[in-house]
């Protein structure tokens, strides 16, 4: 595999947690305009469609986003699963700071304090270790 592969498989993970967060967000953001809905219709607009038709369609679109959210999760579980046993067998401190920044969603400058590195240090170690990645068998495009 080329090592820009590589880093787009390892970054799968981290756009998938992103993408988690964001439905997440947009459930909250419909759950306080349904409460507002319920709770006195500020969002009721003389005219247009009913109280109930609005709530109804405010928790349908809840709904389809917390089943859009289950499907990311199991998604995102399945590549975790699969990138974390790849990375698992790099030798340290490869497996660490990959593990770290692309499954725990670490920064460099974060790990390299808690490696004990410099800056560039964690920054060359990371880019040898994806390297290191892109040699491994690839297993991982044939379950996407």
């Amino acid at each position: 595999m080329e090592i820009k592969a590589a880093l787009e498989e390892l970054n799968l993970y981290k756009k998938s947690k992103r993408k988690m967060m964001y439905i997440k967000a947009r459930i909250a953001e419909l759950r306080e305009r349904s409460s507002s809905l319920g709770g006195g219709g500020i969002l009721f607009v003389q005219g247009s469609k009913s109280k109930d038709d609005k709530i109804i369609e405010v928790l349908d679109k809840i709904q389809n986003l917390h089943n859009e959210l289950l499907d990311e999760e199991i998604y995102n579980l399945c590549i975790q699963n699969d990138i974390e046993r790849k990375i698992y067998k790099l030798r340290e401190p490869y497996c660490s700071v990959l593990r770290g920044y692309y499954t725990e969603g670490k920064n460099l400058e974060k790990m390299a304090v808690e490696l004990n590195y410099t800056f560039d240090g964690i920054k060359s170690i990371k880019y040898r270790g994806v390297k290191l990645y892109a040699e491994l068998p690839d297993k991982l495009r044939e379950n996407i």
